[in-house]
């Protein structure tokens, strides 16, 4: 069941990106995305799904067995629907892939590939989970244990008396990962502490192989050494708390983790490519799964930076070419 939940985990959302991509761009889609953006975009729109079931968990009093029909039957149309948008020019014969040749990556992303794996497998065998402070395994068991959502605190094991703190109104991954446990009959330990750690990182890799291919689109070595680049950085940065490999390797089920080495390297991408319907897709991510006081916004504050870095560009560049000419 493992092996079938982290399929599950990437290719639902593959297919899901993909028709919201054909959604949101047409038959552009085929040139200007690749295989990550599909991942990437299915992904936000799962986590919106979840955070959909969250809320109606938390105001509509509905139990835990019934989020997991209510997000399965979500997930299972998103999907269905998608495939069939992607799929639907192929049959009408005007989504051919004609003249668009698959070329063979270079030897270059063999390195990256190795310490991808390693990394993975070093999450796999729970080398290192960080905990200190953190309470997602206690709030998942909490909820299998009662089969709702939020009627006992996970702290005290006591039901809540003046309802529970707006934080956690908001925050959908705990529901998210007690769902996963609920429909894959799997214990929270495997689910929070290696399937998802290991998702996030396939995420991280896919996000930052959107940056490499809008920083060098031409060259493929020039992108397998920049993925082999932040693959040793995620080493090396794994060495104290609050560094992006540490959260990778030590934490990935997080949130704060979620945002940091998956949404906002993809959001940097989306940005160089003016893609702001899909920038505008990760804010609303970022807000299901980081609360305002514990760091949420710096999305929104990249896409706002990004933008007026965009427009000062603009400008100078306008004032250089009036410039030569009045010259």
């Amino acid at each position: 069941m493992v092996i079938v939940l982290a399929l599950s985990m990437l290719i639902v959302p593959w297919m899901a990106g993909s028709g919201i991509l054909r959604i949101l761009y047409g038959n552009s889609v085929k040139e200007e995305f690749s295989f990550c953006d599909a991942l990437l975009t299915g992904g936000i729109a799962v986590i919106g799904v979840a955070e959909m079931v969250h809320l109606s968990a938390v105001f509509g009093h509905l139990s835990l067995s019934r989020c997991a029909l209510l997000f399965g039957g979500l997930t299972g149309i998103l999907s269905v629907v998608s495939l069939a948008i992607w799929l639907i020019p192929y049959f009408l014969k005007k989504g051919s892939a004609e003249g668009r040749t698959l070329k063979k990556p270079p030897l270059l992303f063999l390195l990256p590939a190795l310490l991808f794996l390693g990394q993975a497998v070093y999450i796999l065998l729970l080398s290192g989970i960080y905990l200190n402070g953190d309470m997602t395994m206690e709030t998942v068991v909490s909820f299998l244990y009662s089969n709702e959502i939020y009627h006992v605190n996970p702290m005290t094991g006591a039901a809540y008396q003046g309802g529970i703190p707006l934080r956690l109104e908001i925050l959908c991954l705990p529901t998210f990962y007690s769902i996963l446990c609920s429909i894959f009959s799997l214990e929270p330990q495997t689910v929070v502490w290696q399937v998802i750690p290991c998702v996030t990182l396939v995420c991280c890799y896919g996000a930052f192989c959107c940056v490499g291919k809008t920083l060098f689109p031409e060259s493929g070595k020039r992108q397998a050494c920049f993925l082999s680049a932040v693959a040793v950085l995620l080493w090396v940065g794994s060495y104290a708390f609050g560094m992006d490999g540490f959260g990778v390797l030590y934490g990935g089920f997080r949130g704060v983790v979620i945002r940091n080495t998956v949404l906002i390297p993809y959001l940097v991408s989306l940005c160089l490519r003016k893609k702001w319907k899909l920038a505008a897709l990760c804010i609303v991510a970022e807000a299901c799964l980081v609360w305002t006081f514990y760091g949420a916004g710096g999305c929104v504050l990249l896409v706002a930076g990004l933008a007026v870095s965009r427009l000062v560009w603009r400008k100078a560049e306008k004032q250089t070419e009036g410039g030569r000419r009045n010259g």
